[in-house]
């Protein structure tokens, strides 16, 4: 008798988990160092759903008024028990202080690039004391809906002792006021595979360890897939791209800039016949990110495929033109 109560408790607690599996939520946080910002959104559901129906917002330092250059408008679609990455477009390599670029490790995991130009739009440029919230357009009224709010909209966390440092929520009551560990700044937090729905209403308080197991600094390994009892089968896990080297000028009438995640040990290129050579190079470390500069002034001009090997065992791939 014993056995077939929890049995059928068992049953009745899967049965109201899976009737909550029918919305898009945040699966993964990520506030790390610099740009490296980026948002993960799950689709618990059967079927898949347009994204163009949903957008990001950000809820800066405590407001709670929505403003257009708070959010940005997701694209394309997402299948069942599957998952969009999303990451602040940060790509020039070139940049410094605000537009630092995102670290390559990261760039790579992407779907989709948010927030190009801060002046109109930067709800990925979020810190650990921006609440977000995932919104919905109701078509029959034009307004959009929150579906799931991470932090808490109207509420800014602040030290006591210092209100302008900027701090997290942490996982110590009331979360917002520096007690306990800060979860929100300088953490990667992942959903808990019990989660089945986002928090469509704005919380009292905001614990993340409720609902997210919190990681250190710049964990971006779990990107791409994510584990649900919404279903009975693994997650499904979407394939990195192979590591390829962003190059710049391309094409070049000199000098080419490889951006990298590691030391290069060794250049070669690979000429339209198949021919194969080592190529100089030499190395520089701007605001942390390595970057390798190729002396090409002995190659004729043509297309080259370029092959870079790291001290992080990467080989990274790419073609460029020399004219």
């Amino acid at each position: 008798m014993k056995n077939t109560f929890f049995a059928i408790v068992a049953i009745l607690c899967a049965s109201v988990a899976h009737a909550q599996c029918n919305e898009l939520f945040i699966s993964e946080y990520i506030e790390g160092t610099r740009n490296n910002k980026a948002l993960e959104i799950y689709n618990p559901g059967p079927t898949a759903i347009d994204l163009s129906g949903y957008r990001i917002t950000r809820w800066q330092n405590g407001s709670a008024v929505w403003g257009s250059q708070y959010s940005d408008v997701l694209s394309g679609s997402i299948g069942s028990n599957e998952v969009k990455v999303l990451v602040i477009d940060r790509r020039d390599t070139t940049q410094t202080g605000q537009d630092t670029p995102v670290t390559y490790n990261l760039r790579i995991k992407a779907d989709l690039f948010l927030s190009k130009d801060y002046n109109t739009s930067f709800s990925m440029s979020f810190n650990g004391d921006d609440a977000l919230s995932l919104d919905k357009l109701n078509t029959g009224n034009n307004q959009w809906v929150p579906v799931d709010i991470f932090g808490k909209i109207g509420q800014q966390p602040q030290l006591p002792s210092n209100p302008s440092r900027t701090i997290g929520w942490s996982d110590s009551f009331p979360h917002n006021t520096g007690l306990g560990l800060w979860c929100t700044i300088d953490k990667t937090l992942i959903r808990k595979a019990s989660i089945t729905t986002g928090i469509k209403t704005n919380p009292a308080n905001f614990n993340p360890r409720k609902e997210f197991e919190v990681y250190p600094v710049n964990t971006f390994d779990s990107l791409r897939m994510h584990n649900c009892i919404c279903n009975k089968f693994p997650a499904q896990v979407k394939a990195t791209p192979v590591a390829v080297s962003q190059v710049f000028p391309n094409p070049t009438t000199g000098n080419i800039n490889a951006f990298v995640d590691a030391t290069v040990t060794a250049a070669y290129v690979t000429d339209a016949l198949g021919r194969k050579a080592a190529l100089a190079f030499d190395m520089q470390y701007p605001n942390g990110f390595a970057i390798s500069t190729l002396n090409t002034a002995e190659l004729s001009a043509g297309v080259y495929q370029l092959q870079l090997i790291t001290t992080s065992n990467k080989t990274y791939t790419t073609r460029f033109i020399k004219q």
